[in-house]
């Protein structure tokens, strides 16, 4: 090493390289390409930097010699301090640029550009366009790729990948990449081109803790019920028997919820995307300054931002993944040789056993495998434009080379690729002909508002519709994927009716007694469901041979689970198998059935009951005529109304099927979803198809669907659920090889069946009963407005419904009066609906004004209602509230 490199590591407290940086200094002076894979706080920067950093002070390499590209801007503080202490006792200049970055320092990196910039994925697309930013980008020798796994599993990192083969246009450059946490270090070393793999781990140790809090007495939260107050307590004891503690959650509503209640009995802030940048800051702050001793964080903590010395991770019910849960933990101890210590706190049967699972296989290093964007056509759309901007005029066969050299794109076939090319000059984002792509006026400001293949966030009030009450905000991305019907927001469960430009939404004790499961933004692999079912299998087996207290013993002595979280486990499988039920396991399919809902158990994982769950629902649906309503969770489908032998009959059926017809079904079964319809707009969105200002409320989707058929667009966004929201491949595979489980079926619900449905924090809820919804929906419609007209004397007042004391004209004293809705235009209604509308009230009275005032019910619909039996009020008001969803639900699907 260069000896004044050395005295200027010394003088810095770095007196000798550890063993992984010894490893790595020698691979990347020798020029070789390298994936470093090693545990959070081994000093991969360093590793990656120092080398790196001696080529350009010993050859005194000019600006830009060093690109750093890292997945948060947040993380270029963090570079900044650690590199630029080395860089600037050498004499290197080092910058960071991103969006942020101010217009005058931004001037002065492009007359003078840093050896070494810092800088985001987004932020390298622009320094192709930039005149003396592109000619520095001849300078580069080295790049530095930093946590990997954000990017591969993303279009992010499609985007980055053809992004560096267009650097290589410029220069020959050498290409480190780092990464905490990989599955499948083959494919991402192939897909940043990385020949050398350095895999260390040294001594580092993780210490996991599953737990299950004890239940006791309300306590210090008299609001909170036993075992929620027991969780918090938890935390809190936990707490504050270390210096400072991460507590990681799931979701931002999880965060924000558990703040409100935890910071009743300790001192906590909160950290996630949606809070502002200012807010951000401040907490970091607090946290690193010790003013609180706990920050309850989501994924925005994961990396490896610096908040200072962390020496303990909570994480709040199960990780779901094991990549996040070594992710997480890594952060306490953020050194090699400190222990990385975390405790999962779980309080239902699945969490439980999935957190159990999940740290057998982060122990194991069973880290699960990525799953890659290959042919992104909307990040294709992208790049072939900022090509197309950056050259001018390109040939088509220049184009193509480029882009197939990125690794998403390596299969991409010659004869589509010019098909696209016609299909993007069709739409006036490029020019193409004679063999060349050129920019267009419109390319620019195309390009300009999709630099991020990160989808912009919108916002859509949350609306009650039985009172009108705004409830909350869901941002688009949760919509975008959430799956199911359900959701928890504000310590209750709902059920979505529509989205519009609000999103309506009903208590789900409306019509679920108990509301089952969440749409889960982590989606559980395949592997850890199949590991849980495999655990449900050998706990049966024990109580079945040796008795209860083997069980436990089992979990205790072969799993991080303490004695309360075993026991409840073994609990419910010992109340399940005396019932004489088999347990659903990795072998074992259970369908059970009770009222109009079927449960499929089955142990495979979110991807693959997702993609199953809803062609069982077309089937089913297609058969009985009527729709059939789908929620998964890693365990379980569910599908409303369907009998067992509706699911085995469906089973059957695609059991039968090769790939290209299931294939096709899947497809089928997700074009009409909301799922496909939010996926659709997005990827339009980012083709330039639809402004990316446009609302997905101001989109007919149903046309826009139709007239996206079979386009590139179309093929798109199936290819990005079939992605991120379903295993194809391993549906089919089960599929082929259903023989080799074993299927039963009760026609009752089993203990085990019903468990997702035990109150967890993400469901936390306090339904209200069916006749307080009711009774809210009535005195809605009483204060709505509505237009009283005689048809006699054409005497018209408009008032509230509760004020109509009389159906009789106040002037004439005529009965044939018309009591319209206030949201119509009385002006606008023919006589003779108005005629039959009078006849209405002439009849049914006060029930007819009640049908007549509910959103969405017309003349027909009152009809209809009005000429049923109703035993009480009751069931009328249920049948009108009926009718007012069915409306909702299918209002955004008409022409």
């Amino acid at each position: 090493m260069n000896s004044r490199l050395k005295e200027v590591l010394e003088k810095l407290g770095i007196r000798e390289l550890n063993e992984l940086q010894r490893m790595s200094y020698s691979e990347i002076t020798g020029g070789k390409n390298c994936l470093i894979i090693a545990p959070t706080g081994s000093g991969k920067t360093e590793a990656a930097v120092i080398p790196l950093i001696e080529k350009i002070y010993e050859e005194n390499l000019p600006g830009m010699a060093l690109l750093y590209i890292t997945p948060l801007r947040a993380l270029n503080r963090d570079m900044l301090r650690r590199i630029e202490q080395i860089a600037r006792e050498l004499g290197i200049s080092i910058a960071v640029r991103h969006g942020d970055t101010g217009e005058g320092e931004r001037r002065r990196q492009s007359l003078k550009p840093p050896q070494i910039l810092i800088t985001t994925p987004e932020t390298f697309q622009l320094l192709f366009l930039g005149k003396n930013l592109r000619k520095a980008l001849k300078n580069v020798k080295f790049v530095v790729l930093d946590e990997v796994h954000e990017f591969a599993d993303s279009e992010r990192g499609v985007q980055l990948s053809v992004a560096l083969e267009r650097l290589r246009e410029y220069s020959d450059f050498q290409t480190v990449a780092l990464s905490a946490t990989v599955g499948d270090r083959e494919t991402i070393a192939e897909y940043f081109g990385c020949e050398e793999v350095i895999e260390f781990y040294g001594q580092k140790r993780y210490e996991f803790s599953v737990v299950k809090a004890e239940a006791c007495g309300a306590g210090e939260l008299p609001e909170a019920d036993a075992s929620f107050s027991a969780e918090l307590m938890k935390i809190k004891e936990i707490s504050e028997n270390h210096r400072s503690t991460l507590i990681f959650v799931n979701t931002r509503q999880t965060a924000e919820a558990l703040a409100l209640h935890l910071k009743k009995v300790m001192d906590v802030e909160v950290h996630h995307g949606s809070l502002s940048k200012d807010v951000r800051i401040e907490n970091e702050r607090k946290f690193m300054e010790g003013e609180v001793r706990a920050l309850i964080c989501t994924s925005s903590l994961e990396l490896g931002i610096d908040i200072g010395h962390v020496d303990c991770v909570i994480q709040y019910n199960s990780p779901r993944e094991v990549k996040r849960l070594i992710q997480r933990v890594g952060r306490a101890g953020h050194r090699l040789e400190k222990v990385s210590k975390g405790y999962i706190i779980a309080n239902t049967f699945d969490d439980l056993l999935e957190s159990i699972v999940i740290v057998r296989r982060a122990e194991e290093r069973k880290v699960e495998k990525t799953d890659v964007h290959e042919s992104s056509l909307d990040t294709l759309a992208n790049q072939i434009s900022a090509i197309a901007l950056e050259y001018g005029t390109i040939e088509e066969v220049k184009l193509y080379r480029i882009i197939t050299r990125a690794y998403p794109f390596r299969n991409l076939d010659y004869e589509f690729f010019i098909q696209f090319l016609n299909f993007l000059a069709g739409m006036g984002l490029v020019f193409y002909g004679d063999g060349v792509v050129r920019a267009r006026r419109r390319t620019r400001r195309y390009f300009y508002d999709n630099i991020s293949m990160i989808p912009d966030e919108r916002h859509y009030p949350v609306k009650e519709i039985t009172t009108g009450r705004i409830i909350g905000v869901l941002d688009e991305s949760f919509l975008q994927t959430f799956s199911g019907e359900l959701f928890a927001m504000k310590g209750e469960v709902w059920r979505v009716i529509s989205v519009d430009e609000f999103v309506r939404v009903l208590p789900a004790g409306v019509d679920a007694e108990v509301p089952s499961w969440t749409g889960e933004e982590i989606p559980v692999p395949y592997e850890v469901a199949q590991d849980v079912g495999r655990v449900r299998r050998i706990i049966g087996d024990l109580l079945m041979g040796e008795g209860e207290e083997s069980a436990v013993k089992y979990l205790m002595e072969n799993y991080r689970i303490n004695e309360d979280g075993a026991r409840y486990v073994v609990g419910i499988i010992k109340e399940h198998v005396e019932k004489g039920f088999k347990l659903p396991t990795d072998s074992r399919l259970v369908i059970e059935c009770s009222d109009d809902a079927t449960i499929l158990n089955a142990c495979f994982g979110h991807k693959v009951n997702e993609g199953l769950g809803r062609v069982l629902a077309l089937l089913i649906s297609n058969r009985k005529g009527r729709n059939i309503g789908v929620e998964i969770d890693p365990y379980r489908i569910r599908l409303i109304p369907a009998t067992c032998e509706d699911v085995l009959n469906a089973l059957e059926y695609l059991r039968n099927l090769n790939r290209d017809e299931l294939v096709k079904l899947l497809e089928l079964s997700l074009a009409d979803t909301r799922l496909f319809h939010w996926k659709i707009i997005n990827v339009a969105r980012k083709t330039g198809y639809l402004s990316k200002d446009v609302e997905m409320n101001r989109v007919n989707v149903k046309k826009l669907v139709q007239r996206l058929y079979e386009t590139p667009i179309f093929r798109e966004a199936m290819r990005e659920i079939l992605v991120e929201k379903i295993d194809f491949e391993k549906i089919y595979d089960i599929l082929a090889n259903f023989d080799d489980f074993e299927v039963v079926t009760y026609h009752t619900i089993t203990p085990v069946g019903s468990a997702s449905s035990k109150q967890s924090f993400d469901v936390l809820f306090t339904s209200k009963p069916i006749r307080a919804v009711i009774e809210t929906f009535r005195k809605r419609i009483e204060n709505e407005n509505c237009h009283f007209h005689c048809l006699n004397c054409g005497y018209t007042i408009t008032l509230k419904v509760r004020m109509i004391d009389s159906l009789q004209c106040p002037r004439c004293k005529s009965r044939m009066v018309a009591v319209v809705s206030g949201r119509r235009d009385l002006s606008k209604i023919d006589r003779g609906e108005l005629y039959r509308i009078a006849n209405l009230v002439m009849v049914h009275g006060m029930k007819a004004v009640y049908a007549l005032n509910t959103y969405g019910i017309g003349v027909e619909t009152a009809t209809r209602i009005l000429l049923n039996f109703y035993p009480d009020e009751e069931s009328f008001l249920k049948a009108l509230l009926e009718a007012e969803k069915n409306y909702i639900k299918s209002r955004a699907f008409w022409d």
